[in-house]
């Protein structure tokens, strides 16, 4: 292991800058599921699986606009490409924080989803441009370090509005503050393409030829969306056991854990001077977040999150890793953002059962099905990259030095 890659990349001022701006902009999205979840089963009277239809209805709407977004900052530029979602984002909140309706909430999700404000593509791609390939996994362990940094807060601070003011007004300050999140990104404009000097030669791409997209990118599309069903099994299994003993207010220091533990397991792949493949990553992680209920006190539960969240990150980003690998830079920002549809998609699938699993069994059963969808899928994954036909050339990708 070798930590000399995020040194260089610390002393990068754009890549710096733009990590700081990462941190404070995820803030907002990181708390805002939480805040609609306590804003469903609290104001509204709602279910879990109420709660994870409308999760579902705003990831499906994000699925849908992210390639459309993602191929909008491949053609036009980050700036013009954004602009809608910051308008949306600033309309829709304030309307969802006034809503008495649960029926009209739903729509609302998914109109918010189609306009999120693409944050995770955005930085991503800019650092596959802005990064030498050397420290491109590093790279993405640092960003997948200031969003655990994020989401280590963002919860916390959505806890702290929902029980000091109310949900409505944690809606609406989440919404303000995307905005800001938003205009902050449209004054920064990091790059999403690779400078062309017209004195220097033109270098080709040096991504696959063709189409971009093929099966061992549909794997890692795939792979993508079981992480995402385990987050949701271990996010709304920890607002379930909490709620079910009593103890809300502790989820703040609960999710602080899951996230600090997430954050050193990036630090620490970013490290290594090899990949490991996702497949394997997303095993571990569905199996560790299968008993993750067994935790019936604050401290117990605390204690199961570090596991599986100890493999979240390194899961995000070695996915993440591959797919820049084998994208061809004219097509990385449409790839990104299909795998923030294969992210939402994961998500949008697997969050109406988890609800029902909590529902009809208790917390613990949000965390069994969100782990065993995980396993499953990576057991699909894991057969199918077995055949030769469909086994990704993975030599040039572990061989390349951490830094």
């Amino acid at each position: 292991m070798g930590f000399r890659g995020y040194a260089e990349l610390w002393a990068d001022r754009p890549v710096r800058t733009l990590f700081v701006a990462a941190f404070f902009a995820r803030i907002p999205a990181m708390a805002a599921p939480l805040v609609f979840t306590l804003f469903v089963v609290g104001p509204l009277d709602g279910t879990y699986a109420q709660a994870g239809i409308v999760a579902a209805a705003s990831t499906i709407g994000a699925g849908v606009g992210s390639p459309w977004r993602g191929r909008l900052i491949d053609k036009l530029g980050m700036r013009r490409a954004i602009i809608p979602s910051i308008v949306a984002v600033g309309v829709l909140y304030p309307i969802a924080a006034l809503s008495t309706s649960y029926a009209l909430l739903v729509p609302l999700s998914f109109v918010m989803g189609l306009f999120l404000i693409p944050i995770f593509s955005i930085v991503r791609l800019s650092l596959s441009v802005m990064v030498e390939e050397r420290l491109r996994r590093t790279a993405f362990s640092a960003d997948s370090v200031v969003a655990e940094a994020s989401f280590i807060i963002g919860p916390a601070v959505g806890v702290v509005l929902v029980t000091q003011a109310s949900a409505a007004w944690a809606l609406f300050a989440i919404g303000m503050t995307e905005v800001v999140a938003g205009l902050m990104f449209l004054r920064l404009n990091p790059p999403t393409r690779s400078a062309v000097d017209p004195d220097e030669p033109v270098v080709e791409s040096s991504g696959p030829k063709g189409p971009w997209m093929s099966v061992p990118l549909a794997f890692l599309f795939l792979i993508s969306g079981g992480t995402l069903a385990a987050l949701i099994g271990t996010d709304l299994g920890i607002v379930a056991q909490l709620r079910e003993i009593d103890h809300v207010g502790s989820i703040g220091f609960t999710y602080g854990l899951w996230g600090l533990s997430s954050l050193i397991g990036g630090v620490i792949y970013g490290s290594l001077n090899k990949s490991i493949r996702p497949t394997y990553l997303l095993l571990a992680l569905g199996l560790t977040t299968i008993p993750v209920g067994l935790g019936s006190e604050v401290w117990s539960l605390s204690l199961w999150v570090i596991p599986t969240g100890f493999l979240c990150a390194p899961t995000m980003t070695a996915a993440t890793e591959w797919i820049a690998k084998l994208t061809p830079e004219d097509r990385r920002g449409e790839a990104m953002g299909w795998q923030g549809t294969s992210f939402m998609i994961g998500g949008a699938a697997s969050s109406p059962i988890i609800g029902v699993a909590i529902d009809e069994v208790g917390a613990w059963g949000g965390f069994v099905v969100g782990g065993l969808i995980a396993t499953a899928i990576a057991l699909l994954a894991w057969g199918g990259q077995l055949l030769p036909a469909f086994k990704p050339d993975s030599h040039s990708i572990e061989e390349t030095p951490a830094g």
